[in-house]
């Protein structure tokens, strides 16, 4: 590639100088040297033609003689015909011809002058362009090479750092390539994850339905006590199967249930309740602040879900005894709806992976689900025109933030 761009480059500045040439050729800028030997050969030509018609052959032959010293390089021959146009005289009275003996190579001599800066204009122009050619397409080969890296598996690859260039529109593209790359790779380490989660969830509840079977076959009395654990194995399975085709539906952008008008807060009470329940094994409460309603129009099925993950998630990373606090105001037009806890927090590095779908950040604490939970919840929020944030409390604890516009016929996702 850079030996075209260097040829392209090259070949439009050679050309430029060889129109320039050109139009100095036949506009016939005569160079200075080659005018004075023309001119002169005139003037001397015109009096010894005068002298001729006025005094005859014999005074221009005297005139010639008189003046041939400073003339050097000519010569005045005698002619037996007086047919060219350089010719004076007459056949009666002799013909003759000034002769310049100097140098005639009239071509040499204007394309010599005409080669030089043609010359020096190929070669500047050259080196400029190998210059030109090596700073466009470097960024280019850089991004190239980013590309055949992630092609071949490297999706760990960032061009960002180490591409050579101070044009901005190349810097952006390095950061679009930083972003999709980094995307890329949260995907893929993602979909690991949800084969290896995946195998787990799915391996436990199957061997102890299949070690509940081989015991109903031994002794088919002790079904009726092993029925409860089996439906209990059976809902797993089927809760682990509904939140993967949940984020399916959601990222396809698939409609599901009616939007009407609610009150969010009717929502996120009965959800407190719930975890209230929940929580009473660890004693952990979850209590309500804010704003006694929270109208709007949305999905009641989606919005009960991503709260609904939200506070979970939040009851779930709080330490014994803790405290989950929501939220809730009006903000202008649109709804925010906050709920910390006072857990251990995300590392600053993993808050903006936490609503990507499979992602666990603490991945030594007992299984509670395959990452599912958050990315739902962002899909659902999203599909609503509205966003959820998470930053770190102080000293510890996890603040989720949700913003939701009060009309969704105004409000529209970002594709």
């Amino acid at each position: 590639m850079i030996v075209r761009v260097f040829a392209f480059i090259w070949c439009a500045n050679l050309l430029s100088l060889l129109l320039f040439s050109m139009v100095t050729y036949f506009l016939d800028l005569t160079l200075p040297e080659d005018f004075r030997h023309k001119a002169e050969m005139a003037i001397l030509t015109d009096e010894l033609t005068l002298v001729y018609k006025n005094n005859g052959a014999d005074a221009a032959r005297a005139l010639w003689q008189q003046i041939a010293d400073a003339h050097p390089k000519y010569a005045l021959t005698a002619e037996t015909t007086c047919s060219k146009n350089s010719i004076f005289g007459t056949p009666e009275d002799g013909c003759f011809q000034l002769i310049y003996s100097g140098s005639t190579d009239d071509t040499m001599a204007i394309l010599r002058p005409a080669t030089m800066p043609m010359l020096l204009g190929a070669v500047v122009s050259a080196v400029m362009a190998i210059f030109l050619s090596q700073w466009l397409t470097r960024p280019i080969r850089d991004v190239s090479r980013g590309l055949k890296a992630i092609a071949a598996g490297h999706l760990d690859t960032r061009i960002l750092g180490r591409l050579r260039t101070s044009n901005r529109e190349m810097q952006d593209l390095g950061k679009d390539f930083d972003v999709a790359a980094e995307r890329l790779q949260a995907l893929s380490e993602g979909r690991n994850r949800l084969f290896h989660d995946i195998s787990h969830e799915i391996r436990s509840p199957l061997a102890r339905l299949r070690a509940a079977v081989g015991l109903i076959e031994v002794n088919p009395g002790r079904g009726a006590s092993l029925a409860g654990r089996m439906e209990g194995d059976i809902a797993r399975l089927d809760h682990l199967v509904n939140e993967i085709l949940t984020l399916a539906r959601l990222e396809r952008g698939e409609t599901m249930g009616e939007v009407q008008r609610i009150d969010l807060l009717d929502l996120v009470e009965n959800i407190i309740a719930d975890a209230n329940f929940e929580g009473r094994t660890r004693d952990v409460s979850v209590r309500y602040e804010g704003a006694n309603t929270l109208e709007l129009r949305g999905n009641p099925e989606l919005l009960h879900r991503a709260c609904e993950n939200v506070i979970r998630n939040a009851l779930s990373h709080s330490p014994q005894g803790g405290t989950v606090c929501v939220t809730g105001r009006l903000a202008g037009d649109a709804l925010i709806l906050e709920v910390a806890d006072s857990g251990p927090g995300v590392p600053e590095a993993d808050l903006k992976n936490i609503f990507m779908p499979f992602v666990r950040v603490d991945e030594e604490s007992p299984s509670q689900g395959i990452g599912l939970g958050l990315a739902i919840a962002y899909s659902a929020l999203h599909s609503h025109g509205g966003t959820i944030t998470a930053r770190n409390r102080e000293p510890h604890g996890l603040l989720l933030s949700i913003m939701l516009p009060a009309d969704l016929e105004t409000a529209r996702p970002e594709a």
